[in-house]
């Protein structure tokens, strides 16, 4: 197929090949395994009784993951494969979106390719495509925020348009998990940054507003709808029942700040924030030899997620100097999306959730890989590529719950004893 020359078509059109791709690892056999995994035992749950008027079982996340998930069940029923299937297309989606976005922060298309294919060789964002979770729609929600603010902030007038689709993607995510907040004020940051004192001009000022304030907060209130709807059916659509939906919507939030805050819960897969670049602990989901061994671990991809950490402080040490645009959004995305996690109130986490950083990693790998792509050192940038796309390959059995026989030992695919 023969690409039309530079310009938005031709980035539309990359970026649906890559949809594509994504769609033929994360839409086949779908239904495999053919049981709730992991947290699918509250997320598809709750999105079933969502639809079944019933107070939800996770009530410790925000509702809008839940509520895409039911689109599924509602259409096709309460199996596997339907509780998946958003999931499944949001990770299409994902792909979508950080190509669009990779176009616009690296500048250049060869550096958001080579981006964009590390990011779909790997595993995490595999699994996370694949079950019944809040993640997945969390990351997609923010890349496309991102893109927005990243295209507005460039222009010379801010454009309301594309400001206010800002917003909404920000309220999508907020809506989905507070983790969200990260991303909140990274783009904030950004919108700084770039604007510096053109950010104070009223216009300027009341978009920043609409876009970081009024649309999330509005799209976050509406998320709850649905749950006060089921808790208090008599209260109706009226201007008499704001009030009571204001109160309890903040009582809402008071509880899910406590939970996460006060949660003494051990898992077997709990591991500390700053041992997650290193895998020292991934998660499996589903693990069961019965006839035959099927497994699924939220396994990042070794080769960028070891890379994560050193590639982001080669963006930041050498974009400061010059003051490089291109490898500072990248470093700092990365920072700003991992290292509050330090910070974070709730001591439960598990590796998978730097997979929200990662999207920037690879963008600093892509300018990193391009740059020595036509130098002497090209060898190692084209070999580094293939090795990581073997590696997706290699580790795919596990991420995707692949029937294996069962004499195959696990130590084939968990090289460490912590990735047991």
């Amino acid at each position: 197929m023969r690409l039309p020359p530079p310009g938005l078509k031709r980035d539309l059109l990359l970026a649906l090949l890559f949809a594509l791709v994504a769609g033929a690892f994360r839409l086949p056999r779908l239904g495999v395994p053919n049981e709730e995994i992991f947290d699918e035992v509250y997320h598809a749950k709750s999105a079933r009784e969502y639809l079944e008027g019933q107070p939800p079982t996770d009530w410790v996340h925000p509702p809008t993951s839940k509520l895409l998930i039911g689109v599924g069940i509602a259409t096709f029923g309460y199996q596997p494969w339907a509780w998946r299937l958003m999931p499944a297309l949001f990770g299409m989606a994902l792909a979508f979106l950080f190509y669009l976005l990779a176009r616009r922060a690296l500048e250049a298309e060869r550096p958001a390719v080579l981006a964009t294919v590390l990011l779909l060789c790997d595993g995490v964002y595999l699994v996370q495509s694949r079950v019944a979770m809040t993640n997945i729609f969390a990351v997609a929600f923010q890349l496309g925020a991102a893109l927005f603010v990243l295209q507005a902030v460039r222009r010379e007038r801010l454009p309301a348009d594309g400001m206010l689709a800002a917003g909404l993607f920000l309220g999508l995510a907020l809506s989905t998990r507070w983790t969200s907040l990260w991303c909140w004020g990274f783009l904030g940051l950004l919108v700084l940054a770039v604007r510096r004192l053109r950010v104070f001009r009223p216009r300027e000022l009341a978009l920043v507003a609409l876009t970081f304030g009024l649309a999330p907060a509005l799209l976050y209130a509406l998320s709850y709808v649905p749950l006060m709807h089921i808790k208090h059916p008599e209260w109706g659509l009226t201007a008499a029942s704001l009030g009571p939906f204001l109160a309890e919507l903040w009582q809402e939030q008071k509880n899910v700040w406590g939970y996460h805050a006060h949660l003494d819960a051990t898992h077997p897969y709990f591991s500390p924030w700053y041992t997650w670049p290193w895998l020292y602990r991934p998660t499996w989901y589903h693990y069961k030899a019965e006839g035959v061994v099927r497994g699924v671990i939220a396994l990042g991809n070794p080769l960028l997620w070891w890379a994560s950490v050193p590639v982001t402080l080669w963006a930041l040490l050498t974009g400061l100097r010059p003051l490089d645009p291109r490898r500072l959004f990248a470093a700092a995305g990365f920072l700003l999306l991992y290292l509050p996690w330090a910070l974070s109130p709730r001591t439960l986490n598990f590796s998978h959730y730097l997979f929200e950083a990662i999207p920037y990693a690879c963008l600093a790998l892509g300018l990193l890989l391009d740059r020595a792509w036509d130098s002497r050192f090209d060898w190692a940038a084209r070999g580094y590529v293939v090795a990581v796309a073997v590696l997706f390959l290699f580790f795919y059995p596990v991420l995707a719950a692949l029937p294996l026989p069962l004499d195959v030992h696990l130590s084939t695919w968990a090289w460490f004893r912590s990735w047991i």
